[in-house]
């Protein structure tokens, strides 16, 4: 989408006769005509939508087509801590870009959100295939799976935090070979988990998808490549329905999408007749990071680093960052994962209330954990000149602590918990 394709948009949803949700947040009074936008200073001068702006309406408040044509309703997981919001769509449309890396011709395994199975099989049948979709149900996965090895399932769309329990009973019933397509969502894909389904399913082409329950017209990005090992592991670049905008977050000024660029990434997206509900700059809270200022598909791409309230802390001196955490973890292969869990709480001392972490790393193999703490600490920068162990040395923090864990199989990580 380009700039005057997001500025009709905001024409269609102000005019009188649609709802009146964008007309109120714009300001405008009954007889006031659709909003025009003629330059992009008047673009940037429109508020961003936000997801309190959107629990603060009914779902009939929010939507642009009667209650009863809207196809299905997606709830957000409620991890942010904003409260759990419903939000209306109609069918998935635009997605032929799949076509790339699958042929969708044999049964396909699909996640048990109640409409992924019947997109699934109306998107097999809009391409000339006998549509036979398997529900992965996470409550009984070795029936899933049988399921799925007696229909001759060759690819799946599944969360990635339900894949080693799909992994290990494929291994089991020596069916993971069989797999040629391995698309994955519900959060960012670490190297640990991208390395376990590439040993896992040797045959597969890995894809992760980026959604989000608030975008109608899903995905967010379109896959540049399929996940290689190449770092970053997925990166995207906009869906031709989509205005991708990146935001700093402090400010709220917009950034440049130039190489190594970073903030809140803001969508105006809107698929056509019929929509359910047209996002204009919703901010979704998510900060990105640009890779190319053009990839090969004539648009800017980029990588997700985490949820920009979630996994970024501001700490005395700098910043306490998901990516950077897990970047020292890689240096470390042989001894941890990149998946982990960091509790930020305060310890009283005596100079006053300090950053106390408790770092919960996954372990390959017994070690010890104070050592690998300090070892961690000297790695993990917190801004371009000082390091987390510089901090302590300057009595900035008290030192991490390390503590082993096993990551959850059907719930996605937090990476970083503020307790």
């Amino acid at each position: 989408m380009q700039f005057r394709d997001a500025a009709e948009v905001v024409t269609y949803v102000t005019g009188e006769t649609r709802s009146i949700f964008y007309r109120e947040l714009y300001g405008l009074r009954p007889e006031n005509s659709a909003l025009r936008i003629e330059s992009k200073e008047q673009w940037e001068a429109l508020p961003f939508l936000t997801k309190t702006d959107l629990l603060a309406k009914s779902l009939a408040e929010r939507s642009f087509i009667p209650l009863s044509e809207i196809d299905h309703l997606r709830v957000s997981s409620g991890t942010s801590g904003k409260g759990v919001l419903f939000s209306p769509r109609t069918h998935v449309r635009n997605m032929d870009y799949r076509l790339k890396y699958h042929t969708f011709e044999n049964a396909f395994m699909a996640f048990t959100t109640p409409m992924m199975p019947h997109w699934h099989e109306l998107f097999q049948k809009e391409h000339g295939h006998l549509p036979r979709v398997i529900a992965y149900d996470p409550a009984n996965p070795v029936a899933s799976v049988r399921l799925a090895q007696s229909a001759g399932v060759d690819g799946m769309s599944v969360f990635i935090f339900h894949i080693t329990a799909i992994g290990e009973e494929m291994k089991r019933l020596g069916f993971a070979q069989h797999i040629r397509l391995l698309e994955v969502t519900g959060e960012m894909c670490t190297r640990a988990q991208f390395e376990y389904m590439r040993d896992t399913f040797p045959h597969a082409t890995i894809v992760q998808s980026y959604n989000s329950s608030e975008v109608e017209d899903a995905h967010i990005g379109i896959p540049c490549r399929p996940i290689t090992g190449e770092e970053p592991l997925a990166v995207y670049h906009p869906k031709e329905t989509h205005y991708l905008e990146i935001v700093n977050p402090e400010t709220g000024a917009l950034v440049e999408p130039k190489a190594g660029a970073e903030g809140d990434l803001a969508i105006t997206a809107y698929a056509g007749e019929p929509s359910a509900f047209p996002l204009i700059r919703f901010r979704i809270g998510d900060t990105v990071r640009v890779v190319e200022e053009q990839c090969p598909h004539g648009s800017w791409s980029f990588t997700v680093l985490g949820r920009t309230e979630m996994d970024f802390l501001k700490i005395p001196g700098g910043v306490l960052r998901a990516d950077e955490i897990e970047r020292v973890l890689r240096t470390m292969p042989s001894e941890v994962s990149d998946r982990f869990e960091i509790y930020c709480s305060e310890k009283a001392t005596s100079k006053g209330p300090l950053l106390s972490p408790l770092l919960r790393v996954e372990l390959k193999k017994s070690t010890d954990l104070s050592a690998l703490a300090t070892r961690i600490s000297q790695a993990l920068r917190v801004s371009a000149r000082m390091t987390y162990a510089d901090g302590v040395a300057e009595g900035r923090y008290a030192a991490i602590i390390c503590e082993a864990f096993q990551p959850s199989l059907g719930a996605k990580t937090k990476r970083i918990i503020h307790s």
